[in-house]
């Protein structure tokens, strides 16, 4: 059961708090991010055709567009007859192998006496031996090998130059482009160019499975509280809130060094506001779910103590007005303490 009790201490004024009250710690710098976000750069410029209607949810890998898509299916229709020119040539050189095969395995399987008068081969320098025929052999198959991976080259060869030019979802999520599109449909289909000079992203991508309010905590001794036991607020007109529960906490790289960065996950209901929220910046109430009683005391009224002068921080201070309590939270106007065991 929750409840409140006001108390002097040495002369201040203390309130007691039990267990399930929500201290407020403080109010931090917060932006609301999506589960991961996406830039879609272009590799290169050219006629883009538009295969994603703007403001769709597409799933991942789906296309969102092509550039020289017309220069690729032509590129595609060369390949096509590269390959069965390609193919027709090895096919025809196997065949002359072939018959140059029969007519050695013949030779070699006649007598000394029967080869006299097989016409096969005269008129050349060496009659034919069974190196020869091996080497006819490991041609054939070379040949044939060649055919079997030659469609696998080249249609490597073709998606390497290609892929790239095909644009594709990342992953499921919604779409929102960053560059100026034609009117109609059918125009975006057809396809149409961007201004040479234009360095612009050309598509966002936003995977909406989550939305959460990230607060950076740099106060050592809140960093070595119960995550579980934070939560944020971020006030909206009209009253409203849009509030987070403590989902998980990462280290990420912030200017010139590197931040505690806590997220917390905001509620499948609230998604659409989350949504519209991103790319803004916004002022977080971080609170504190306490355990057992604890004390709260004004930090303006502490810092009045007669002997707040003698003291150098906060945890001097407590320990002379409150010798039987230990520093729980620095909040920004109210220190939380803790009985000590």
């Amino acid at each position: 059961m929750r409840h409140l009790s006001i108390s002097l201490i040495c002369g201040l004024t203390a309130a007691w708090t039990a267990t399930g009250e929500s201290i407020v710690v403080g109010k931090y710098p917060a932006k609301v991010v999506p589960e991961q976000i996406s830039e879609i750069h272009l590799k290169e410029n050219g006629i883009i055709s538009l295969c994603a209607e703007p403001g769709k949810r597409l799933k991942k890998d789906d296309i969102i567009a092509e550039v020289n898509k017309e220069q690729t299916e032509h590129d595609r229709a060369d390949l096509e007859l590269e390959l069965l020119r390609e193919t027709i040539s090895k096919e025809d050189e196997i065949r002359k192998l072939s018959a140059q095969r029969r007519r050695v395995e013949f030779y070699l399987s006649l007598s000394e006496s029967e080869r006299r008068y097989n016409t096969d081969f005269k008129g050349d320098d060496t009659a034919p031996t069974p190196e020869a025929l091996a080497d006819i052999n490991r041609r054939i198959e070379l040949l044939e090998k060649e055919i079997a991976t030659l469609e696998r080259r080249k249609k490597r060869e073709f998606d390497l130059k290609h892929d790239p030019l095909i644009i594709r979802m990342p992953f499921d999520g919604q779409l929102q482009f960053n560059v100026p599109l034609p009117e109609t449909a059918e125009e975006r289909q057809k396809g149409f160019t961007l201004p040479e000079n234009n360095m612009r992203t050309f598509a966002t991508v936003c995977d909406d499975s989550a939305y959460y309010i990230t607060v950076s905590i740099t106060e050592g001794e809140q960093s070595l509280l119960d995550e579980n036991k934070f939560s944020v607020s971020i006030s909206l007109p009209e009253g409203k809130k849009l509030k987070g529960t403590f989902d998980h906490r990462m280290v990420e790289r912030a200017g010139n060094g590197d931040a505690l960065i806590y997220y917390f996950r905001i509620p499948q209901e609230d998604h659409a506001t989350a949504h519209r929220m991103l790319g803004s910046r916004y002022t977080a109430t971080l609170n504190y779910e306490v355990t057992g009683e604890v004390l709260r005391v004004n930090k303006a009224e502490l810092a009045a103590h007669p002997q707040a002068a003698q003291c150098d921080d906060w945890e001097a201070l407590v320990a002379v007005a409150y010798p039987d309590y230990a520093i729980l939270i620095v909040g920004t106007r109210e220190l939380v303490l803790c009985k000590k065991p």
